[in-house]
């Protein structure tokens, strides 16, 4: 045999073994970020049980009033989640988070209702709420992290593989609340229908444990040995704060955007608008099987052209489109189901592009805690008070367009932050030259 085929076999098999590392890594966020979604899309049932109030709209503030709050919790968790691992590797955080996040979702499926326990049971509401947040905060940070040093080469199709299995993980939650209304009546959905969906994402959350349990160290981290940082989270904050800055507002338009789709529309479209709920179920199933596609589409070619292009070209869009986009939803003058699509097929364009992007800001040394402090940041700002805002927005002024409006403006900030990406990324080029 010649020598570079000698040297091609053992290779083989380490290919495969990173490909299958990277599929597992991303799979386990999947069922993670289902436990925490699934809050959002039971709102209206976790509302009458543990917010009861005459007005149906005052309820809902209240209960995505506590949806916020999972957030408030981020960005500690972030800091001492990332920092761990930046110091002592990435697959512990792997472990300690999904099994932390398992026990506060089936905790939420179990607690019994104000009916029952009066004022406890929003209380206990609010602390499993926190640690959800808290150990969510290292999860998506975590994957992108692994996945990029695994194989930095095709650093922008591996995080966009993360990406889509985060939204396979939302498709699940609201597949799962399809089914759920469809075998149960609505008074037994409120009753206990809901917290089936909790009680199974605990199980589920299980399984992805037991994935993770094979995951070795990255190689990236693994040569790193030599070069750590004691104080990781301190270091990005003295020498990174623009990349912090920019990955904020990169990240902003993602969480603000996906924020609408996955947790605002359905009690929106249904309660505000009076849109059937099949129709809406259907019609949010179908947007996020698209942007999905969509997503893993664009990070596919942002191996070949520039990530930050297509991600600047989702924020334009999305800045022009988004009040006429919903003024048209509002008036009932567009089929729900193009609009999902559309929202998908547009949405795709920043979701597939905006972890290589976060991931680009940062050397390996740090990347772990300028991800997390960057997204979780991104996330308190733009993904917690997203539903709270436009509810607020829509009880204080009455426009039927808020969502279309609070987009637009973070459109605005997106699009001027990923001017400067160019700039001041590059950190995954060096890793591949």
């Amino acid at each position: 045999m010649a020598s570079a085929d000698l040297a091609a076999v053992p290779r083989q098999p380490a290919i495969k073994r990173k490909w299958k590392t990277v599929i597992l890594a991303s799979l386990g966020g999947s069922l993670e970020i289902y436990d925490f979604i699934i809050y959002g899309i039971f709102a209206r049932e976790i509302a009458r049980q543990f917010f009861p109030a005459t007005d149906p709209l005052a309820s809902l503030i209240s209960t995505f009033s506590v949806f916020a709050i999972g957030y408030v919790s981020r960005p500690l968790g972030g800091i001492v989640l990332s920092s761990l691992g930046d110091r002592y590797g990435r697959r512990v955080i792997f472990l300690v988070s999904v099994l932390a996040m398992s026990a506060a979702t089936i905790g939420i499926g179990l607690i019994p209702g104000y009916a029952s326990i009066g004022v406890l049971a929003p209380v206990l509401l609010v602390l499993l709420r926190l640690a959800q947040g808290f150990f969510l905060a290292g999860e998506l940070p975590c994957s992108i992290t692994y996945v990029v040093e695994e194989i930095p080469a095709r650093a922008s199709l591996v995080s966009g593989l993360v990406i889509l299995c985060l939204n396979s993980g939302v498709l699940t939650a609201t597949l799962i609340s399809l089914a759920l209304h469809a075998l149960l009546s609505a008074a037994d959905v409120l009753a206990y229908g809901w917290r089936i969906a909790f009680i199974f994402g605990g199980v589920i959350g299980l399984v992805s444990y037991w994935l993770r349990t094979s995951l070795e160290e990255s190689n990236e981290y693994q040569r790193l040995k030599s070069h750590k940082v004691k104080r990781p989270f301190r270091k990005v904050l003295s020498d990174y704060p623009k990349q912090v800055a920019i990955g904020v507002g990169v990240a902003g338009i993602v969480n603000a955007s996906n924020s609408i789709l996955f947790i605002v529309l359905p009690s929106y479209l249904t309660t505000v608008l009076h849109y059937a709920p099949t129709a809406v179920s259907a019609g949010q199933n179908l947007g996020i099987a698209t942007m999905s596609a969509s997503l893993l589409f664009f990070a596919w070619l942002g191996d070949s052209v520039p990530s930050r292009h297509w991600h600047r070209i989702g924020s334009l869009v999305m800045l022009l489109g988004s009040y006429p986009l919903y003024r048209l939803i509002a008036a009932h003058e567009i089929d729900p189901l193009f609009a999902f699509v559309v929202i998908g097929v547009v949405g795709g364009f920043v979701n597939g592009a905006y972890a290589y992007l976060l991931a680009d800001l940062f050397p390996t040394n740090v990347r772990f805690s300028g991800i997390a402090l960057s997204l979780n940041l991104a996330t308190v700002i733009f993904t917690g008070i997203t539903p709270l805002v436009i509810t607020q927005l829509l009880h204080h002024t009455g426009a039927l367009t808020a969502p279309g409006i609070f987009l637009t403006g973070v459109a605005l900030i997106a699009l001027i932050a990923g001017l400067f990406v160019g700039r001041f990324g590059g950190q995954l080029e060096r890793v591949t030259q």
